[in-house]
């Protein structure tokens, strides 16, 4: 029988009656069917014909039915059956009625966070029955994910599961699982164990809260570099909606150090039943601050626990006169009529005195209040008070700012926060109680919640840039760097930063956002205000070479890092900003050295998916005598581009196309022939539109 074309046959001496072919892989076949004995519809598993005599993925497609049938469990497909006949190997399996995971996400995009949330503890509770009888999957993913018409979801297809003796299991090398969601462990062919689910539904549930994977390329080499060697973006970055606790069990899911992320699948769970709660994460041991953003003591009491003592004014605007006390009863009637006058005169004198000095207080006030309603007359409806925003959330902070006459301007930037509340204001620019014109844009900082990080943000503030990036990175965190006039702050300067001080971050990944004085705009003097420059292409060159051309370019050299590349030792793999973008003169440029010490190179995984990029390079299978092989790199023309566009296709920073082409020829291909791997951008009118790294291996 041909395992393509068994529709209308019969398996297992007639009891499986094969219906319609419902899904194809890399190694089988699988059709609905009808058990006839039991009258219930089966999903059957067939081998390839192609690999029947295949001996090893034989006793894997064997061993793949024997530890599926020792599953059971809601959100796990039962196995029912195995069996051979005529040369066939076939597994029976529960019928789900439904689609992948997979197809559920592309159709939906990022789903609702209860929803992806609900959908992972589904997961997790399937894997973790599997774990429980030391059975590792090993290759999680949403299309090994089948969801019924009810949202039950159950996973499927452990053809590369491995029953482990105890915690871990050795892969041998092999590199095992699907690329976009491998764990760093299982890239570099090390040792993998149920942390190593963890880590790929972790992948998952990021994809389900973001709607897309954290690391694409276009090849599964460059995806599996990733995991091994690029941190991803914290989800809550990407997502605004999703709770500052469930980004932190999503990016502790998915840490690249195995010890760090959860022990179990059960307790990976647990949190994510605390979320559903809204409680404490059970995991965390700073559980009297949850990471919603409030804080574990009220703003208002006293550090020692007393009443703040208040002042009250009571002077009066007039001074109050006293009346004199009454004349006692004069003893010595013998006093002489003169003495009486001069005390009668004295009297009357400090009567007029008070009077006299009543009308001249009440006319200073006269004065000062026609002052005031003359700059009132002049000034109102001019200027305002900025209101302090601190602790609002951006719809109190826009009325607030509207019934002042002032406004909230649309870009806001965004910065974890352990002590402010999600989509609430941290700081804001210009400061609570300056004096500007009406109708001045406030530029607010919101917080998305805590980080989960353990790192506290040093204060950098007013230090010099140089200082502040050495402190920042002893403390073993990232930076950015932008400029900006002042005339407060001296030039070289950090104005601000994002995060503020304090505030706790993960190693290597947060960055902070560092605000640095490019010095008063009227008085500066190294660089003409507004003064820009192209910053050069510096990928492909030696480390020495790149910072010398930088510097000639009017830039600086920033953040210098080494990492695990096929590119030569000491050679530039990484830059930022992009070649021939514009930069202030003076700012700076960071780059990444290729340490030449490449983790060993993943093996092919069985084909993806996955969506086709629209920058592809493809093998067009040629090789020349030197054992280099050539490639075609292909560029797509976005639909939006002009009628005619330049293209410029870069290889290791060597111009090998630079051409203008019309938007009708929909694509522009490029010949590359080379050993080992290269780096390869591309531009479409001076903007970049491809960086890839390309593998001729």
């Amino acid at each position: 029988m041909n395992s393509e074309k068994l529709e209308g046959k019969t398996l297992g001496n007639n009891r499986y009656e094969m219906l319609e072919k419902i899904g194809t892989g890399g190694m089988a076949t699988v059709y609905k069917a009808k058990d006839t004995l039991l009258n219930r519809y089966v999903a059957v598993k067939v081998l390839r014909d192609s690999l029947e005599d295949e001996k090893k993925v034989v006793a894997n497609f064997v061993k793949e039915a024997q530890s599926s049938a020792s599953l059971v469990h809601n959100n796990i497909v039962s196995v029912y059956d195995v069996g051979e006949e005529d040369g066939i190997n076939y597994m029976v399996m529960e019928y789900v009625d439904g689609i992948t995971l997979k197809e559920y996400i592309k159709t939906r995009g990022a789903l609702p966070w209860q929803e992806a949330c609900d959908f992972a503890i589904q997961i997790g509770q399937g894997i973790n029955e599997a774990h429980s009888i030391n059975i590792v999957h090993r290759d999680i993913k949403p299309q090994n994910i089948l969801m019924t018409k009810d949202k039950i979801l159950k996973v499927t297809d452990f053809g590369i599961a491995k029953a482990v003796a105890g915690d871990t299991t050795v892969v041998n090398g092999n590199v095992l699982g699907s690329v976009h969601y491998i764990s760093p462990e299982q890239a570099r062919g090390g040792v993998t164990d149920a942390r190593s689910d963890i880590y790929s539904l972790g992948i998952v549930l990021y994809e389900m809260l973001a709607g897309k994977v954290p690391f694409d390329g276009d090849t599964p080499v460059s995806v599996a570099l990733m995991h091994l060697e690029k941190e991803p973006v914290n989800v809550k970055v990407v997502n605004l909606e999703v709770p500052s606790d469930l980004a932190y069990v999503t990016m502790k899911a998915i840490s690249k150090d195995q010890s760090a992320r959860y022990a179990s699948v059960s307790e990976f769970v647990d949190d994510l039943h605390a979320v559903l709660a809204d409680e404490p994460l059970p995991s965390r041991d700073d559980t009297d601050y949850t990471a919603k953003g409030g804080t574990t003591a009220a703003a208002d009491d006293d550090v020692n626990g007393e009443e703040d003592d208040y002042i009250v004014d009571e002077n009066d605007d007039i001074p109050a006169i006293v009346p004199d006390d009454e004349e006692t009863e004069i003893e010595n009637r013998g006093r002489t009529k003169r003495k009486t006058e001069v005390q009668k005169n004295t009297k009357k004198q400090k009567k007029e005195d008070r009077i006299a000095i009543i009308l001249a207080f009440a006319t200073i006030l006269a004065v000062g209040l026609i002052a005031v309603g003359v700059w009132w007359m002049v000034h109102a409806g001019k200027e305002a008070s900025v209101p302090d925003f601190a602790g609002m959330t951006e719809q109190e902070a826009v009325q607030l700012a509207e019934s002042k006459g002032l406004a909230i301007a649309p870009e806001r930037e965004l910065s974890f926060s352990d002590t402010v509340a999600e989509h609430c204001v941290i700081d804001q620019d210009p400061k609570a109680g300056s004096t500007v014109p009406k109708g001045t844009q406030i530029k607010l900082v919101i917080s998305i919640g805590a980080s989960g990080g353990d790192i506290p943000t040093p204060n950098v503030t007013n230090k010099n840039i140089d200082d502040a990036i050495k402190e920042i990175l002893e403390a073993g965190l990232t930076y950015d760097v932008v400029e900006e006039f002042s005339d407060t702050i001296a030039a070289g300067n950090v104005i601000r930063q994002i995060p503020l001080a304090g505030t706790k971050l993960n190693k290597d990944s947060d960055a902070i956002k560092l605000t640095v004085s490019k010095g008063s705009q009227s008085g500066a003097s190294a660089a003409p205000a507004g003064k820009t420059v192209s910053v050069p292409n510096v990928i492909g060159s030696p480390a020495g070479d790149a910072e010398s051309r930088i510097q000639s370019a009017g830039l600086l050299v920033g953040t210098v890092q080494r990492k695990s590349s096929s590119s030569p030792e000491g050679t530039v793999i990484q830059q930022s900003p992009d070649a021939r973008t514009k930069a202030m003169q003076g700012s700076y440029v960071n780059i990444v050295i290729s340490s030449g010490e490449a983790a060993p190179a993943p093996q092919e995984p069985e084909q993806q998916e996955e969506e086709p990029q629209t920058e592809t390079p493809t093998d067009n299978g040629g090789e020349d005598s030197g054992g280099s092989s050539t490639r075609t790199f292909t560029v797509k023309i976005p639909d939006t581009a002009n009628d005619t566009v330049h293209v410029e296709i870069l290889v290791n920073g060597r111009t090998v196309h630079s051409e203008t082409h019309s938007k009708d020829e929909g694509a522009v291909s490029a010949q590359i022939t080379g050993s080992g791997s290269a780096e390869v951008q591309a531009y479409i009118d001076g903007a970049k539109v491809a960086d890839k790294t390309i593998d001729f291996n």
